[in-house]
């Protein structure tokens, strides 16, 4: 597996297009990381070393309960080197991305350019 590098928080922003809703945070996160609802309602930095069910991406960083808003769908200013066109996959390293499946499959979308994630989930393994 090779992490992808994600674009500077500073640099994070949802483009024309994209769904975006406001989520509370569970945990500490760095945006833009792939986030996924958890149980108590929260959202916590996605790690693919257990199955996870849904996804969105971070446009801000923050801390257990912070409100941050979230692109659920669509473009957003989040990665840095890419390879358009290449499939972008949630990690086994909470928070990351990945140009492979990690132990459990979820593909949050797809690099339409080297800086911009085209977030269109899509989770395989629900197990």
């Amino acid at each position: 597996m090779a992490a992808i590098t994600q674009a500077s928080a500073a640099l994070v922003k949802p483009l024309e297009g994209a769904i975006v809703r406001r989520v509370q945070l569970g945990a500490t996160t760095t945006a833009p990381a792939p986030i996924t609802l958890q149980s108590d309602g929260k959202w916590d930095p996605c790690d693919t070393s257990a199955a996870q069910l849904t996804v969105a991406v971070s446009l801000q960083s923050g801390v257990d309960t912070d409100y941050v808003d979230a692109v659920f769908y669509g473009p957003v200013l989040a990665l840095s080197g890419a390879t358009p066109g290449a499939l972008v996959y949630g990690s086994d390293t909470a928070g990351a991305y990945d140009t492979a499946v990690g132990t459990k499959d979820l593909k949050i979308g797809f690099a339409e350019t080297a800086t911009i994630l085209f977030v269109d989930p899509q989770i395989i393994d629900y197990s």
